[in-house]
């Protein structure tokens, strides 16, 4: 990679790596799973990924950040590989250095692919595959000459299948590039038609990484899904790596998405900015005089490319996009070698009008060249730093505290039952740090699975929690909060009211306890109210939990049903104590000192308060 490849890629690796999250930082989205699957030699999800499952175990031995911060780096290395590449394959496209920087400089800042760059998921290294099935592709157009054995040439072009075999044990979707790959490998090389033994060493090479498939049926015979789907059976591993099941995505529209010509445009414009995107049509429109056959490979990758994309039904077609933006990056590339030469021939013209002395034009030239690339770089630019916040991963500790939060209201011995997501989260702690391995994980994300699986845990005698709202159980059962959690039990029997303060109709105050809790954004102040019912209630009652300052501003506050939303007061039953619990965050610029603490009951019907205690205040020490 030359001197400006080398740039490009330090400089995003910095930037990815600096950005990225530190640990966990997702729950409802693939980079959870893969968090899991890497460090424990897991099956990650169709179609399995065994090459980027064995890469991010490598990675997770590293000896800095938690394992899951560690696989996050992997793609942040891919990422930053991926954009040093680029620059290489516009550079030999067109031929100018600067072209191709300013587009690699574009893409690299483009939000999809730096989302990518900075959490556990596969679209980095599909990146950089891709980049470097490209760029091998043209090392061996290069080394195609009369002066050269064709057998020397030929080395860049099985390395090119090899590269195309690791894409296809990886993702899929490279298989889009192969057709444009044939056309331009013989078209290059029109005497591969009379030579088919010139084709075993590139098939050899493309067929031998699909052997890491085997790691499937291998690994599958000791450990499973995250979901329990996969079955170690021939037929069970055809039909996970073919990915059978995301079918349904090309051939209907499970989420009815509907997206139209201008959506498209606005996709490309707003990732890229509008000079690329403009540049990027001039290239389409001129680069045939770059040569017919890069022409040809470029209009045939992007084409399959974009038509996936369109023909895609899914919600975040963003990600399914980045190879086409990285196409458009390279059409852009063309189109700005174009403006850029006619600028500099312009420019030079003028200046020999002008009579200016030769020692200022390569000053000149320098200024056209920063101008441009001005120009072409603001609105990219300007998008990343306006975006910043969300893209910089660097503080996302919020789902890691809420994991070590649930994980520590567990009883020895306890069951968590929860959508899949939220019990993988419980498995990151437990599986891959070690953490509370007496806790059983149920994932059901079907709601009758959900209450079965509480049936028989409660049946069992064990302490069963659920991480959310269930449809039904409180009816079944009494419900308490524990933390973030929701402590399951049988349905209490009536019995007489427990002493306390009336708090409101029919509901006793037993105790309330504030407490000031430690987590990486700051301190939270976490109220338990114990409450019980007097008698039956009728109304459906909620809790406005307020933290209040000196001078009894309200600076923090959280409104809810008892217990999470998943236990309202007409549920409870005479006598039944209810434990709950309510998390006030206190705002960043907010300082240490003494806070106020008021509670208020008001009905869930029209508002009305019903009833107010204010608590003894809490004290907040120093942030640092």
């Amino acid at each position: 990679m030359r001197s400006a490849g080398a740039v490009l890629f330090l400089a995003c690796l910095l930037l990815y790596s600096l950005t990225a999250a530190p640990s966990v930082a997702t729950i409802f989205d693939d980079s959870l799973e893969f968090q899991v699957v890497l460090p424990t030699l897991g099956i990650a999800h169709p179609s399995g990924y065994p090459l980027y499952t064995l890469l991010g175990k490598a990675f997770t031995l590293l000896p800095f950040r938690d394992p899951a911060g560690r696989v996050n780096l992997l793609s942040a290395l891919c990422a930053a590989g991926a954009v040093g590449l680029l620059y290489e394959v516009g550079r030999r496209m067109a031929g100018n250095r600067p072209a191709a920087a300013m587009a690699a400089a574009a893409f690299a800042f483009s939000a999809a692919w730096w989302s990518q760059a900075t959490i556990a998921e596969v679209y980095a290294l599909h990146g950089l595959l891709v980049a470097l099935f490209l760029y091998l592709l043209l090392r061996w157009e290069e080394a195609i000459s009369p002066s050269l054995l064709r057998n020397g040439a030929d080395r860049w072009l099985a390395l090119a299948a090899f590269v195309a075999g690791l894409g296809l044990a990886h993702h899929r979707m490279i298989a889009l590039l192969l057709p444009a790959a044939l056309v331009f490998v013989f078209w290059t090389d029109r005497s591969l038609f009379r030579a088919p033994r010139r084709w075993l060493r590139p098939l050899a090479c493309g067929l031998t990484p699909l052997l890491l498939y085997l790691y499937l049926p291998i690994r599958g015979q000791a450990v499973g899904s995250l979901d329990a789907a996969f079955r170690p059976t021939l037929a069970g591993v055809l039909d996970w790596v073919t990915a059978a099941g995301y079918s349904v995505f090309l051939t209907g529209n499970p989420f009815e998405v509907s997206r139209d010509a201008e959506f498209f445009y606005r996709l490309f414009q707003g990732q890229l900015g509008g000079a690329i995107l403009a540049a990027a049509g001039l290239g389409l429109l001129t680069a045939w005089r770059f040569g017919l056959r890069r022409y040809a490979l470029l209009l045939l990758a992007t084409a399959g490319q974009v038509a996936f994309g369109v023909a895609y039904k899914v919600q975040d077609v963003e990600v399914f996009f980045t190879p086409a933006f990285m196409l458009a990056a390279f059409w852009a590339a063309l189109g700005l070698t174009v403006v850029l030469d006619s600028g500099a021939a312009w420019l030079a013209s003028l200046g020999g009008q002008l009579r200016l002395p030769p020692r200022t034009r390569p000053w000149i030239m320098a200024g056209w060249i920063l101008l441009a690339a001005a120009l072409v770089l603001a609105q990219p630019v300007a998008a990343a730093v306006r975006d910043f916040d969300r893209l910089n991963r660097s503080r996302a500790w919020g789902v890691y505290d809420h994991g070590q939060d649930m994980l520590a209201h567990v009883a020895a011995g306890g069951q968590v039952v929860g959508l899949l997501g939220e019990t993988t989260l419980l498995r990151y702690f437990r599986d891959v740090l070690g953490q509370r391995p007496d806790v059983t994980t149920t994932p059901a994300d079907a709601e009758p699975s959900r209450l079965a699986a509480v049936d028989a845990g409660l049946a069992a005698g064990r302490s069963v929690y659920l991480t959310r709202v269930l449809p039904g159980a409180a009816a079944r059962y009494s419900l308490d909060a524990a933390g973030p959690l929701i402590a399951v039990s049988p349905k209490a029997q009536p019995a007489p009211p427990a002493a306390g303060q009336m708090f409101g109709p029919g509901i006793v105050l037993v105790d309330a306890v504030a407490e000031v809790r430690r987590v990486h954004a700051g301190p939270v102040v976490r109220v338990t109210l114990v409450m019980a019912a007097a008698g039956p209630v009728a109304e459906e009652l909620k809790v406005s939990a307020r933290l209040l300052n000196a001078a009894g501003e309200r600076i923090a506050q959280a409104d809810a049903a008892p217990v999470h939303f998943a236990y309202p007061t007409p549920a409870w039953v005479p006598g039944e104590t209810v434990e709950d619990v309510y998390d006030l965050a206190l705002p960043p610029d907010a300082p240490s000192g003494s806070y106020g603490l008021l509670v208020i009951l008001y009905r869930a019907a029209d508002g009305a308060e019903v009833g107010r205690v204010q608590l003894p205040a809490v004290v907040v020490p120093d942030r640092r």
